[in-house]
Parts: structure tokens; C-alpha cells; sequence
């Protein structure tokens, strides 16, 4: 009766560690499962799609004013190409600031001159990020020339830890969001419209 009842105590230590084993198993095998999953995840998010500057501007409502200023230019194809910029995006309310009627006089046809000019002082080749205009600002006493795609120079500065640019005509305007990154460049967005000498 003795060894009867060992037994059966034996017989279940057995099952029960059989048992446990396996939901281990089923358990490191859902780990795994989970695990692939999160790496295949993750290998798609790297393959995610990076827009171009051009890209940006057209998909981000607080652009549109600033896509069909690009669109009429004729910029839309350099924005989109390989070549890196960085362009200093004017967001809506920058072109309501304008005098009126000026935005809209500016997508006429035949002052597509006029908009590109300005539409140049926004563009700056290459890639530049917050921390090199701060630095630049920093090594040159508070205040840097950048020289844009038209040829005009931009004067950025800081006041209260804020990037201002400030172009010929005494207009200045604060960089809002900044490093927004894209496959061909750099975009900083802008609260003022920046103008060529007049």
C-alpha cells in the first residue's frame, strides 16, 4: 500500500515536471515568435520611405502657401533631386504677413522671376542643423552671415536661446521647428518671409 502510494506521488512529479517542461517550451517558443516579429518590425520601419524637401512641403498643411510658391518658381524638381539644401520654410501665417494682395500677385505667371529670387533666399546649399548655425553664431561673436542659393545673405543671431534671421530689408523672422530631416536636405521652418534687396 506503502509503495503503492510512492509511486503514484512518483508518477506525478513525473507528469508534473513533463508538464512544466513543456509550457516552457510553448512559452520560449512564443518568446521566439514575438521576438521575430519585433525584429522584422523593426527592419521594416529602417525601410520606411524618407520623403524629399519637396515631398514635405506638398504633403504638410502647414505649407500649401509655401508648395504652390515652390510649384510656380519652378524649384519643384531641385527641392526633389539628390543634391542636398537646406531651405528655411516660411509656414502659412509668414504669407499672410505679406502686404495684401502680395502673395497672390506673386503665383501670376509673369512674375515667376520675382518669386524664385525670393524663394532663393529661403535655400542655402548643402545641410546645415540648429547646432551648426549655433556654433557659427557662437564663433563669431553672436551673429553669422549665411549666404544663400540667390546670392543673398541671411544674418542669423540668437536671443533668449531662439535662432532669428533678419535679411537686407531689416525683416526678421524666428526659426520655429528645426532639423526636420529629408532624403535630399534639411528643413527649418520659419515664421517670416524673407526678401532679396530692394
Amino acid at each position: 500500500m506503502k509503495i503503492k502510494s510512492s509511486f503514484n506521488v512518483l508518477a506525478l512529479s513525473v507528469v508534473m515536471v513533463f508538464a512544466s517542461c513543456q509550457d516552457g517550451t510553448k512559452k520560449n517558443s512564443k518568446e521566439l515568435k514575438n521576438d521575430k516579429l519585433i525584429a522584422q518590425a523593426n527592419v521594416l520601419a529602417k525601410e520606411k520611405k524618407v520623403p524629399t524637401i519637396n515631398e514635405v512641403i506638398s504633403y504638410d498643411i502647414g505649407f500649401t502657401k509655401l508648395h504652390k510658391m515652390v510649384q510656380s518658381s519652378g524649384l519643384e524638381n531641385m527641392l526633389n533631386g539628390t543634391k542636398p539644401y537646406t531651405i528655411f520654410a516660411p509656414l502659412n501665417g509668414a504669407f499672410e504677413r505679406l502686404p495684401k494682395g502680395a502673395y497672390e500677385k506673386l503665383l501670376a505667371s509673369e512674375n515667376k522671376d520675382e518669386l524664385a529670387a525670393i524663394m532663393s533666399c529661403h535655400i542655402i546649399p548643402g545641410l546645415i542643423n540648429e547646432q551648426d548655425i549655433i556654433k557659427a553664431i557662437n564663433e563669431r561673436g553672436g551673429s553669422v552671415k549665411l549666404k544663400t542659393l540667390g546670392g543673398t545673405r541671411l544674418i542669423a543671431s540668437r536671443k533668449r536661446g531662439k535662432i532669428y534671421l533678419i535679411d537686407k530689408n531689416g525683416n526678421s523672422g524666428r526659426l520655429m521647428k528645426t532639423d526636420i530631416e529629408t532624403t535630399n536636405g534639411m528643413i527649418h521652418t520659419l515664421e517670416s518671409v524673407m526678401l532679396p534687396k530692394k
